[in-house]
């Protein structure tokens, strides 16, 4: 996942909340959505090996990063 994918994420209401994984990573999803929370979960391996994705290169690594953004009211204002 380019930059520009996560500038696009961002701009559709989308906020990068931190990485995850193993029985952390379904807690934290199971307690935003019961927040209210639409939850995307992308792989860390997605975001190109930049400086700061080095830590996550291990093939077996099922890391993702975590974005979350209010449900809307309506289906149809999404």
């Amino acid at each position: 996942m380019a930059a520009d994918s996560v500038d696009k994420l961002k701009s559709e209401g989308w906020v990068q909340q931190f990485t995850a994984s193993g029985p952390r990573l379904e807690e934290a999803i199971e307690n935003y959505r019961m927040l209210g929370y639409e939850v995307k979960a992308i792989p860390i391996k997605e975001f190109g090996g930049n400086g700061c994705t080095v830590c996550f290169e291990d093939k077996n690594d099922n890391t993702v990063m975590i974005f979350t953004r209010k449900k809307s009211r309506h289906k149809w204002m999404t």
